[in-house]
């Protein structure tokens, strides 16, 4: 055990302003909004995903603000950030979880950048003069949409913050499996710090 020192969040959230923004719970792991599960060790992952507009720093603030919501209602007064990562992600409907969509923070595995979507496009159609319609001509005349639209259309990207936590109270902090000094943040000053900047 050893004593730790509470470290205020200072927050930025001056984009709001111009970007209309929602802090609310997402309904799926591909809509915007937060969203959390426990992970090993007793800790919490922490994800927040963006509207389109939301720039990095407002999705990390709002995933700070939901980890300060879980904190108080835990009975905890401060948190620890143990992971942190920050990406974007396209809001199409594939079957995956949080875990992974991390990239392996939520797990502890090692990952590159993830974008989310499954990187692949369709292949492109051949054009035929002699066919009408249907997507090999790219016409419309009662057949499939046209590969080449497909082509150019592509899901929304947005940010996406994930944090892992660890929450605590008092002045002594044990944080197993940790190889560096985790960042500390106050529950109640971040969450008011955030939410007045939201107000403004």
């Amino acid at each position: 055990m050893k004593p730790i020192l509470m470290i205020v969040a200072a927050c930025s959230l001056a984009a709001c302003a111009s970007t209309p923004v929602v802090y609310e719970a997402a309904t799926e792991l591909n809509s915007s909004g937060y969203m959390e599960m426990p992970v090993e060790n007793g800790r919490q992952a922490v994800a927040y995903t963006g509207t389109k507009g939301m720039s990095r720093e407002q999705v990390a603030q709002f995933a700070l603000l939901r980890a300060a919501e879980l904190t108080t209602a835990a009975g905890q007064e401060w948190f620890a950030v143990t992971d942190k990562k920050t990406q974007a992600v396209q809001l199409v409907k594939k079957q995956e979880d949080l875990k992974g969509r991390s990239g392996g923070i939520v797990t502890g595995e090692s990952s590159g950048t993830a974008t989310g979507g499954s990187g692949r496009s369709p292949s492109g159609g051949v054009s035929d003069g002699g066919t009408r319609g249907g997507p090999s001509t790219g016409g419309f005349g009662g057949g499939d949409v046209p590969y080449q639209v497909l082509e150019r259309w592509t899901p929304p990207t947005v940010h996406q913050a994930i944090i892992v936590i660890q929450m605590g109270k008092g002045t002594q902090a044990n944080l197993p499996g940790l190889d560096q000094t985790p960042e500390f943040y106050d529950a109640k000053a971040v969450a008011a710090d955030i939410r007045a900047k939201m107000s403004k």
